[in-house]
């Protein structure tokens, strides 16, 4: 028998409320609207599914911060935390793909930003500045990378689990954004990436660049 998969606690006041509509409905005889909202319940378990990940890397591996597919691989300058020319990874996250994000590194939170903003298309790569966004800084044994969550069109809500200070192991879980969207993820020029654009990436598990 197949586990059934967790799902993540800021999903269930959204959940709980459509079950309990749906459940009411079917109950009074209104079939339609109960299968709708029933449907609809099934769609927020599958958006805020929380699958267990807990993969071993090595510490060379830097590991994927999102599930969903790699959509832009460009060389930026980076100045709110590494402070340098970087590779920024960006990856497109849609409303099927799980929605938690993962600690590419194992370090020590040294940097949080929340920035306000608007919510146009996540794909679109000015969406990594022009759109609300989060930025988590994570550095140790004199290496940073940084990872952004970025809301697009249809998410309304990020979510971080961390705070400054905290440290934290390659892999483990630092928020989700709700409904989809866009993380980017910022490493030194130097290190070897492993994926193109175009790959589809599973957070916490799939290797998405090395440690030079």
């Amino acid at each position: 028998m197949k586990r059934i998969v967790p799902i993540a606690k800021e999903g269930w006041p959204l959940l709980v409320p459509v079950v309990l509509a749906g459940v009411l409905a079917t109950i009074l005889g209104w079939h339609l609207a109960g299968g709708v909202l029933l449907a609809c319940a099934l769609g927020l378990g599958l958006f805020f599914r929380d699958p267990k990940r807990d993969a071993a890397h090595s510490p060379a591996d830097v590991v994927c911060p999102a599930d969903g597919k790699v959509v832009g691989i460009t060389e930026v300058h980076e100045g709110d935390y590494l402070k340098s020319a970087c590779r920024r990874i960006s990856i497109f996250m849609s409303l099927f793909d799980v929605h938690i994000n993962y600690a590419p590194v194992a370090g020590t939170v040294e940097y949080l930003k929340y920035r306000t903003g608007g919510f146009r298309r996540a794909n679109l790569p000015e969406a990594s500045l022009r759109n609300e966004n989060n930025s988590v800084g994570i550095g140790g044994d004199g290496r940073r990378v940084m990872v952004r969550q970025i809301a697009g069109t249809i998410a309304r809500r990020i979510v971080c689990k961390v705070r400054e200070n905290e440290a934290v192991r390659a892999g483990q879980r630092i928020g989700l954004i709700k409904f989809g969207s866009r993380v980017d993820l910022f490493i030194p020029a130097s290190w070897e990436v492993l994926v193109k654009e175009g790959d589809r990436v599973r957070g916490g598990l799939s290797q998405i660049a090395r440690i030079g």
